[in-house]
């Protein structure tokens, strides 16, 4: 008796296609009759036949060298392929291997004939499938040109999609979009804000946690500045917003200075103004270096990194040391100013405010907890009629455990007050600018938080040039020059003095503009 094996497979429930269970009985038929024995099953469950990437047609065609088995029997021709090619590949391997290929519903002679018929069949079926997969692309790209939702990899978070099929937002996912872009472009990292979100509670579109590839892809999702993307269609303003347009170029400002950055994670030494600090002739990133002199002494410093990588610059390097305290310094003496102070506390005030005063997350969790309150009710109502099973008694502990969630979420969200005051802010700003200077901690902050660039040229006899941008409004811009000898030379480091001290012992001169 002949051992067989059977392949069955379908591509979507939204095809009309017979079922596995389906084929795997008219299969079972077919050898029944034809004095065959089954030995075993391989199924693909929505899996297209355009691919051969099948994990069970693939495990068959491995099986077949061994030589196990001498027949496949499928429902029909187009279960084995869709593609002539694929077709015609593998029935020859299972040739090779002694293996014939049967159809239940298409019996083949075995003559020309039926190779013939064979052949015409698979062209068929890949006509099919062809245009198959034209119609459905020209049906998405119709909804897509109308900014209907498309389906396939799913809704992102901060969306919903409503009865019009259309994207609309969702108060609650969009208030996490909305925190999590601002707190990039604060200056947060990445690892802080995984941690943040996942401490809160918050969940991706799929309901996991977030992770660096989840928060990527939202980061880079131009989707929350209005635009709708599908295939080939592009529509500006195709959904609703979420964030503004500034917010998300300055987010994706962020990345690309980050992603310039990744060697400073590697360093040994800690580079504080790696995505900050840039040659003034070429505009490219200076880069951290470090170098062993005769003497064996290791020293640090940045480099143009077109200087490093082509070679077409001629920017000097800058020691490490010299410039970060160069610019710590000027930015806590020059741009803390109490003028300064006064509208950072105000600009910041104002932001507290406006996020107090926006209670569309609230609202949105609000409702969310009365969705849930109200299916408990229903199974509450079901269970007093006497309607009690195992799975009602488990989606109620879901129901119960997802109503504490959003609880929690409510009561945090409800005690968001503006306790800060502007004396706050202030008093915090005061003692930040009276840190101690050599403390690298310390200089950290003063860089990340205030300083936005710093350009530096070589001016010939004069020495440097430097040109600072701060992360404060009004003047925030000011110019420094140095003498060649001040700048290249080692100093001592200089603790209880002024900036005015500071500037004329190194013959420094400023230009606020």
């Amino acid at each position: 008796m002949t051992k067989a094996v059977i392949y069955a497979r379908y591509s979507s429930h939204s095809q009309r296609e017979e079922s596995i269970e389906g084929q795997l009985r008219e299969c079972h038929e077919f050898a029944l009759k034809n004095g065959m024995t089954v030995i075993n099953e391989y199924c693909d469950r929505a899996i297209s036949g355009k691919t051969d990437n099948r994990p069970s047609f693939q495990r068959l065609i491995k099986d077949s060298e061994k030589g196990q088995f001498e027949a496949v029997i499928m429902y029909t021709l187009d279960r084995f392929a869709r593609n002539r090619y694929d077709s015609a590949i593998y029935k020859a391997k299972l040739k090779k291997h002694g293996v014939r290929v049967f159809y239940a519903k298409q019996p083949m002679p075995d003559t020309p004939e039926g190779i013939i018929l064979e052949s015409v069949l698979e062209g068929y079926a890949e006509y099919y499938s062809e245009n198959l997969s034209r119609n459905i692309k020209r049906g998405l790209k119709e909804n897509a040109l109308q900014c209907i939702a498309t389906g396939g990899a799913g809704v992102a978070l901060g969306y919903t999609v409503g009865e019009d099929r259309k994207y609309k937002i969702d108060p609650v996912g969009a208030k996490i979009v909305q925190e999590v872009f601002e707190m990039y472009a604060d200056g947060m990292s990445a690892t802080q804000i995984i941690n943040v979100c996942n401490e809160r509670g918050y969940k991706t579109s799929r309901g996991n946690p977030f992770n660096k590839n989840s928060l990527r892809t939202m980061l880079k999702n131009d989707k929350y500045i209005g635009v709708y993307r599908f295939m080939d269609v592009v529509v500006e303003g195709g959904v609703p917003a979420i964030i503004s347009k500034e917010l998300f170029d300055k987010v994706q400002a962020k990345l690309q200075h980050n992603f310039t950055a990744r060697a400073r994670n590697k360093a040994k030494e800690d580079y504080l103004l790696t995505t900050k600090l840039f040659c003034g002739h070429c505009g490219s990133p200076m880069v951290g270096e470090s170098g062993t002199s005769k003497t064996g002494k290791l020293h640090f410093y940045y480099k143009c990194i077109d200087r490093k990588r082509k070679h077409v610059c001629t920017k000097k390097v800058e020691k490490k040391d010299w410039i970060e305290e160069l610019v710590t310094r000027f930015t806590v003496q020059e741009v803390l100013t109490d003028e300064n102070i006064d509208r950072i506390a105000t600009k910041a005030m104002e932001i507290i405010e406006k996020e107090s005063a926006d209670t569309t997350y609230l609202e949105g969790l609000q409702n969310e907890l009365k969705e849930v309150q109200k299916k408990i009710k229903n199974i509450m109502t079901a269970i007093e009629q006497g309607i009690i099973t195992s799975t009602t008694k488990d989606r109620l502990e879901e129901l119960e455990s997802e109503k504490n969630e959003i609880e929690g979420r409510i009561a945090r969200e409800e005690i968001k007050k503006p306790l800060l005051t502007k004396e706050r802010i202030v008093y915090w700003l005061l003692s930040f600018k009276s840190g101690d200077i050599n403390d690298i901690e310390y200089r950290r902050r003063v860089i990340d938080t205030l300083v936005n660039s710093v350009y530096i040229y070589d001016d010939g006899d004069k020495g440097r040039r430097i040109v600072l941008t701060f992360n404060v409004s009004g003047q925030n811009t000011a110019t420094i020059s140095c003498s060649d000898i001040a700048c290249s030379a080692p100093h001592k480091r200089v603790d209880k003095r002024d900036l005015g001290d500071f500037f004329a012992i190194f013959n420094i001169q400023l230009i606020f503009q």
